[in-house]
């Protein structure tokens, strides 16, 4: 990470990252307990700008250096730390598994945010808002349901705001495309004071670019 220039800057974001970070810790293991463990979770080197694999045959390109854990089903990235800021790449979520994976849809489990293949783009967007509902957050909105391509395939964007229990406020963003095996997820979830907008470029222009190899 990179280090404040003087010693008043350092002050501040000291005390907004602690203040943020005791607030909002429930929100930040929010994704984490929705995505099962496939493996055990490691910390992989920097991810440093660039094209690279986000997983599987999942592309992406970053401006920024980031850095990554991994498992063998998702990846996790994080600039300041997972309570301020993270990306969670997901190659594949497979048919009738829960959109942030863990789960399967069983006779005895009929409902819940699972994944079927031709969905229309409302229907997958509101299938993430389930899954994110699921996991505890309240007053989640979405806006700017588009399409968008992703290399040779077609998808969809949005961008979504929720709160925790305590009323701290996220701003997210979502993409996601079919492929042969399932559909590709990203999502990306940061405070919406300071640490939302002062990336939000970035992140959406690095979802742009992401693709199958």
């Amino acid at each position: 990470m990179t280090s404040p220039h003087t010693s008043m800057f350092a002050a501040s974001a000291a005390t907004r990252t602690s203040h943020v970070a005791r607030a909002c810790r429930r929100v930040a293991v929010l994704l984490t307990l929705c995505l099962a463990l496939a493996a055990c979770t490691s910390g992989g080197p920097l991810v440093v700008p660039g094209p690279t694999t986000a997983g599987g045959k999942l592309m992406i390109d970053s401006e920024m250096e980031w850095t990554r854990f991994s498992t063998s089903r998702y990846q996790l990235w994080t600039i300041d730390g997972e309570l301020l800021n993270r990306l969670y790449l997901i190659p594949t979520v497979r048919e009738r598994e829960f959109i942030f994976l863990g789960q399967r849809q069983t006779k005895r489990r009929p409902d819940g945010a699972f994944y079927k293949r031709g969905l229309r783009a409302d229907e997958l967007r509101d299938l993430v808002l389930d899954g994110l509902r699921a996991a505890g957050t309240v007053n989640l909105e979405s806006r700017n349901l588009r399409p968008a391509n992703f290399g040779n395939r077609e998808g969809l964007r949005f961008e979504f705001s929720l709160a925790n229990e305590e009323g701290l406020k996220y701003q997210g963003m979502a993409a996601a495309f079919e492929h042969e095996k399932g559909l590709a997820l990203a999502l990306y979830m940061a405070p919406s004071e300071f640490y939302y907008p002062r990336d939000e470029a970035k992140v959406a222009k690095m979802l742009e670019t992401l693709r199958m190899k």
